[in-house]
């Protein structure tokens, strides 16, 4: 049965969940792939989790309900795709449609963060030449966990300057 959709809140209003450090998941949603991250204890950071492949909403929503009693998730803050100018383009609706279809299976508050560049800055990262034959046979599916850190933990780092 779904849940009344929980209304979106504005980044800041998750202030008092990561200052009482309740855990916060990141998700960096793709047509084929979510990157999930958690918030660390502390709240200085976020930790990659995993990436779910995305084939239904029924096996995701099944995937991010055990993630969220595992790790006991109070919120939520999810990637948006922002043109450079600042406008929502087709991408962003497409995220906000998904994230609605996803949000309307649980009971949290959730916030969007701009994540223009994230995949950008990680790819960037992680192809430096210290990463092993190991590392790089899977990029992709590294990349997409390592955005939603990206992610969610500039997310916690403007909670905590304002």
């Amino acid at each position: 049965m779904l849940n009344e959709t929980k209304k979106e809140v504005d980044l800041l209003d998750l202030k008092n969940i990561v200052e009482s450090k309740h855990k916060i998941i990141g998700l960096d949603l793709g047509k084929k792939r979510i990157g999930v991250s958690i918030s660390t204890s502390d709240m200085d950071g976020a930790l990659p989790l995993r990436t779910i492949q995305y084939s239904n909403i029924k096996d995701l929503i099944e995937e991010l309900s055990v993630i969220i009693k595992t790790h006991d998730i109070k919120a939520m803050v999810i990637g948006l795709p922002i043109n450079m100018d600042g406008s929502e383009g087709k991408s962003s609706q497409s995220i906000r449609d998904k994230s609605n279809k996803i949000l309307s299976f649980f009971e949290m508050p959730y916030s969007f963060w701009d994540e223009r560049l994230s995949t950008a800055a990680v790819a960037q990262l992680y192809e430096s030449p210290s990463k092993t034959r190991q590392k790089k046979k899977n990029p992709k599916k590294d990349i997409d966990n390592l955005a939603s850190a990206f992610i969610l933990e500039g997310a916690l780092e403007y909670i905590k300057r304002n």
